[in-house]
């Protein structure tokens, strides 16, 4: 896996944000979120995109992709294109809004190709957007996962391949991105799953002080899981 945090781990802007992580050796890769397109954004990465450019030799960036998505969007695909490696959909809100969002992100694909990964953020989304676009590569949401009821590990495995990132985070009292502990049953089941990923394992905080508690918290539980497999795997015979 390669563990990833948001580029909004403190106020500032993307460019600003990503400097300061660039002495913490363990972030491998940075989500640069744009929850919209507009003027401001346009103007912001304008002035940074050079140097987060030049930084993509240090990390590996996605981009969150504003929601809801519209076609001037593909503005912002082609200003990150050359240092993106991939790019985070929503499905829609509303299912009759479903095929209009198919048809943009279909003529996306086949222009950029298939960097696109669609987000598991509610079952009934999901599940238009599946319909609408099947096969398309996955981000699971350990969060909206929970509060669903769904396990995050079984929810994967049914999908192996196709998730190529997962958003890592707690639940309490209703409410999703909260820090993780390394104790809670679902993540020692997925803990094994997420020593071996070959994707993005992004530690969806918004602070500095979260992500560090939840990478603690992965790594205790991965440690933890190990040591559970070993003691319950079977003796050799004696000879």
């Amino acid at each position: 896996m390669r563990l990833c945090v948001p580029s909004w781990l403190r106020p500032g802007t993307w460019l600003e944000n990503v400097r300061d992580m660039e002495g913490e050796a363990w972030i491998e890769g940075v989500e640069l979120l744009f929850f919209s397109w507009d003027e401001e954004s346009r103007a912001c990465l304008a002035r940074e995109r050079d140097a987060l450019a030049d930084l993509a030799g240090r990390f590996e960036f996605s981009v969150h992709l504003p929601d809801p998505l519209a076609e001037d969007a593909a503005g912002l695909v082609e200003s990150t294109r050359a240092f993106v490696s991939s790019y985070l959909l929503h499905p829609p809100h509303l299912a009759a809004e479903t095929s209009a969002w198919a048809a943009l992100v279909s003529s996306w694909r086949a222009r950029w190709g298939d960097l696109f990964l669609l987000e598991y953020t509610g079952a009934a989304p999901f599940a238009s957007a599946e319909a609408a676009l099947p096969g398309l590569p996955l981000c699971a949401d350990t969060g909206r996962l929970l509060l669903d009821g769904l396990d995050p590990e079984t929810w994967i495995a049914a999908r192996e391949g196709r998730v190529r990132a997962v958003h890592l985070h707690g639940t309490g009292g209703g409410k999703d991105h909260l820090p993780l502990a390394g104790d809670e049953p679902w993540l020692l089941s997925l803990a094994p799953r997420l020593a071996a990923f070959p994707g993005r394992v992004e530690l969806e905080l918004f602070t500095r002080a979260g992500a560090e508690a939840s990478r603690a918290a992965l790594a205790a539980a991965i440690v933890s899981a190990a040591a559970g497999r070993a003691a319950g795997a079977p003796r050799e015979a004696a000879p």
